[in-house]
């Protein structure tokens, strides 16, 4: 198990109250699943005024950087100790 910092990144920061968090993960998938498990409730919370038919995911409405790098070009990532996983909401705008 690799030791990962998890940090939620502007809107979600103020969302989740929470900036940083270190966990032990192997995969990808197992950091979507402590997310979504630990924070996916209360993300869900805020959001179901605005889409109350739709169920909300914070993995679905992010993006994931590790490292810097978009996890989305990489095949498998594979955690090392230290890795840093920045979560950061998708927006658009022009």
């Amino acid at each position: 198990m690799a030791k990962v910092t998890i940090s939620f990144i502007g809107p979600l920061r103020l969302l989740l109250g929470v900036r940083t968090i270190t966990i032990e993960a192997n995969s990808i998938d197992e950091v979507r699943a402590y997310v979504e498990t630990r924070f996916g409730p209360v993300y869900r919370e805020k959001f179901k005024t605005q889409s109350p038919h739709k169920v909300q995911s914070i993995w679905e409405h992010s993006q994931f950087l590790l490292n810097g790098r978009s996890i989305k070009t990489m095949e498998n990532p594979v955690f090392k100790d230290g890795d840093r996983l920045d979560l950061l909401v998708i927006a658009a705008g022009g």
